[in-house]
């Protein structure tokens, strides 16, 4: 019999095995991510990342049949592959082996109705950005969460890379001094091609502000930079003046925005996101200047990080290497030299939101490191803040 192999990284100890005792698993259910779904592919990949979850259930489409078969060729009970979430939620209570947790990866104005439905059942949930499509429904969230205690998590992925976590670290412990000025860029260019006679097949439901909010480019990668920003300083932003706009004349919804910030300590920020960019495909970058030094991290170079030092040359540190923090080596899987990336931190979400779950259950107090419900709800004022600005010639508005 094969012996269980015991993995120690920083203060988690993950048994990852297949043999892991399936009592200790959180059942989970999906609603969303269906066939040719890329999301619903990485959800369902990071939660089996560490073992912690057991896949038992799922609303894949509104189509009975095309729910169930999509289920089956997940391995799923038939029984148990639903194709619409109230029918779902009320079965799954129902059962004594019912589902613990659920993921949602539907458009974001659905978010609030299906996650309430859930939070009230005391369902722990695991939720796609944004939180919702309007202020006040992520508010009410909030309150039914902390009314009922449930854990809810957000997926904004990045905040969850090794390297970015080192940053994070290295800025905690004031090696780069007060912050002064920080920069976030994340270009992309899915819709320079677009053209307006392809525009509902391709944007589909961002094209509906009920569905995706005020502004498609700040629903889609504007929060995970500002939620970026916010992760890695610690600061909060007070104010943003913006210019959110088209720079395509084929399509009718935002793909452009640039955006300055003025943070709680007095620092300066910019937010420059697009899918307008030219040859962009994932180019996150986020770069953090101080008195004594700075940090630089690129999406697309993940496991090194830029630390440089006042009057000194710019060290590269590299993933998992013996100089870097407990809080990087704990987000880590695999030795220094080894590439890791996006399902990784993908599944450092997940890790976490079961530690979360596992914790709640023995009522113990727990640290988040995953984003939580008050960093969704920040990141949907931060959407309506920045709209408002572009919409009154790029007045400063107070978050």
């Amino acid at each position: 019999m094969k012996k269980r192999e015991k993995i120690v990284f920083g203060k988690l100890n993950l048994l990852r095995n297949d043999q892991l005792n399936k009592k200790n698993k959180i059942r989970i259910g999906f609603i969303g991510g269906g066939p040719n779904s890329f999301i619903g592919y990485t959800h369902r990949l990071a939660a089996r990342f560490d073992n912690r979850f057991e896949f038992v259930a799922g609303v894949f489409s509104r189509d009975k049949k095309k729910s169930i078969a999509f289920g089956r060729s997940l391995g799923l009970d038939p029984k148990r592959c639903y194709n619409d979430y109230k029918t779902m939620a009320i079965k799954e209570t129902k059962r004594f082996d019912g589902i613990e947790a659920v993921g949602i990866m539907t458009p974001s104005g659905d978010h609030y109705k299906i996650a309430k439905d859930f939070i009230q059942r005391k369902i722990h949930i695991i939720c796609d950005k944004p939180l919702t499509a309007k202020v006040e429904d992520a508010v009410a969230l909030e309150k039914l969460v902390k009314k009922t205690k449930i854990i809810f998590a957000l997926t904004h992925n990045y905040s969850a890379y090794p390297m970015l976590r080192e940053a994070k670290e290295l800025i905690s412990k004031n090696k780069i001094g007060k912050i002064k000025v920080i920069n976030v860029e994340y270009p992309q260019g899915y819709t320079v091609a677009v053209k307006k006679k392809d525009e509902k097949n391709t944007l589909k439901w961002r094209l509906d502000k009920n569905m995706c909010g005020p502004s498609m480019i700040l629903a889609e990668i504007g929060t995970h930079a500002y939620h970026l920003m916010r992760y890695v300083t610690d600061l909060e932003v007070k104010e943003v003046s913006a210019e959110v706009n088209s720079l395509s004349e084929e399509i009718s919804v935002d793909d452009n925005a640039f955006m300055i910030v003025r943070m709680n300590n007095q620092a300066r920020g910019s937010i420059w996101v697009s899918s307008a960019a030219t040859g962009g495909e994932n180019g996150l970058k986020i770069r953090v200047y101080g008195t004594k030094g700075a940090v630089e991290w690129l999406q697309d170079d993940p496991n090194n990080l830029k630390f440089t030092e006042l009057n000194a040359a710019t060290k590269i540190i590299t993933r998992a290497s013996n100089s870097v923090s407990n809080l990087s080596i704990q987000s880590s899987r695999v030795a220094a030299g080894h590439p890791e990336g996006f399902f990784e931190a993908f599944a450092n979400i997940y890790t976490e939101f079961a530690e979360s779950i596992i914790s709640s259950k023995k009522n113990k107090k727990n640290k988040f490191l995953h984003p939580s419900i008050e960093d969704g709800v920040k990141g949907i004022k931060f959407i309506f803040a920045a709209k408002k600005s572009s919409n009154h010639n790029s007045k400063w508005i107070k978050i």
